[in-house]
């Protein structure tokens, strides 16, 4: 019974571990991780167009793997007046999840 239980176990943490082993992140936290970053931006540079409407979406359009732990995002962001920029941001795998590297404006 106990072995059982511990090859359960072993076999549930193999799984969560590929899981947790993405080669892309979900749209979702694609969508979390630029929105962090604008609403920081607006902070930092006030006087920006982020700054002065404040932002309140981030809808990606396209994502895909330049390599291996590093991918490119196109989004759309809306700011608070309804307007709406396009962008293009690098997110990269670091050991403890996905995060921002760079972002340009998109044409």
């Amino acid at each position: 019974m106990k072995r059982s239980l511990t090859t359960s176990a072993a076999i549930l943490a193999i799984l969560a571990l590929m899981a947790s082993c993405a080669r892309m992140p979900t749209t979702r936290r694609s969508s979390r991780i630029l929105l962090s970053h604008f609403k920081k931006y607006a902070k930092k540079y006030p006087d920006t167009v982020y700054g002065q409407h404040g932002v309140t979406e981030a809808e990606i359009t396209e994502q895909n793997e330049i390599h291996k732990h590093l991918v490119a995002v196109k989004a759309f962001i809306t700011l608070g007046d309804g307007s709406v920029q396009r962008v293009h941001a690098t997110v990269e795998k670091g050991p403890l999840g996905w995060r921002f590297v760079s972002w340009e404006k998109g044409g």
